[in-house]
């Protein structure tokens, strides 16, 4: 009897500690999932549902502002058109030269000539490195296009295995690094079959005068011997798969 009690108490000692683990897991779950998952820029966001009704204000709120947005852009379309310009972009333009010109006048006002103030705007030195800054982050920003273009044709391809020919045409053709490497990828497909060829035929170098092969072309002296026009008309047959055997 005193088993069984024991017995007893030891199950409802597990049973309790079962309890205590699950209340304790409980909280850990609920933290767990407390978010939800969302797409941006093709990516996958966690974000906390406390902070849910700040994203959906802000949903609400850009709703709002691209429809008066919308509403500008009409109003500026009707200004322009009335005014006698095709489109709020004609007349954009339209004011930026107007602007220009007034500008211009007014270095001409102050004894300036507006050419030589513009060129010697174009020889600073900081507006140059500017500029040179600028062009070399459009390059980068290219490149790193150009790049995730190849390796996601080539996802297995690393970068040490590019060849060189690649970058060179890339640089003479003004191609893109994909356009590049297919065309040397493929000009090398075309010489490897060529060279394999040429390895066949070699091996028939030293045979017999006869015919040679199963193509169209009769040859009745051997390949060392043959005439160039032949040659190339058996190695284009030998490629092409018309002559099966030498």
């Amino acid at each position: 009897m005193e088993e069984i009690l024991n017995g007893n108490h030891t199950v409802e000692s597990q049973e309790g500690a079962n309890q205590e683990q699950i209340q304790t897991q409980d909280p850990v779950t609920t933290q767990e999932q407390n978010y939800f998952t969302v797409k941006y820029n093709k990516e996958e966001r966690q974000v906390p549902y406390d902070e849910a009704p700040d994203y959906i204000q802000k949903g609400l709120n850009y709703e709002k502002v691209s429809q008066r947005a919308s509403e500008y852009e009409n109003h500026l379309n009707r200004v322009a058109q009335l005014t006698g310009y095709q489109s709020h972009e004609e007349m954009l333009l339209a004011l930026d030269q107007a602007e220009q010109e007034q500008e211009q006048q007014r270095y001409r006002d102050a004894g300036i000539d507006p050419d030589t103030f513009n060129q010697f705007l174009e020889q600073h030195p900081d507006i140059q490195y500017a500029r040179q800054m600028k062009q070399q982050a459009e390059e980068q920003s290219i490149f790193r296009r150009e790049a995730d273009e190849l390796f996601s044709e080539f996802p297995g391809l690393k970068a040490e295995e590019i060849p060189n020919e690649v970058w060179q045409l890339k640089e003479q053709r003004g191609l893109s690094l994909l356009d590049a490497y297919l065309r040397v990828s493929y000009k090398s497909l075309g010489q490897q079959k060529e060279q394999e060829a040429i390895q066949k035929l070699q091996l028939n170098a030293q045979s017999s005068a006869g015919s040679l092969g199963e193509g169209n072309v009769q040859h009745q002296t051997s390949i060392k011997d043959m005439p160039k026009s032949d040659f190339e008309t058996l190695l284009r047959q030998v490629k092409n798969g018309e002559v099966r055997s030498l």
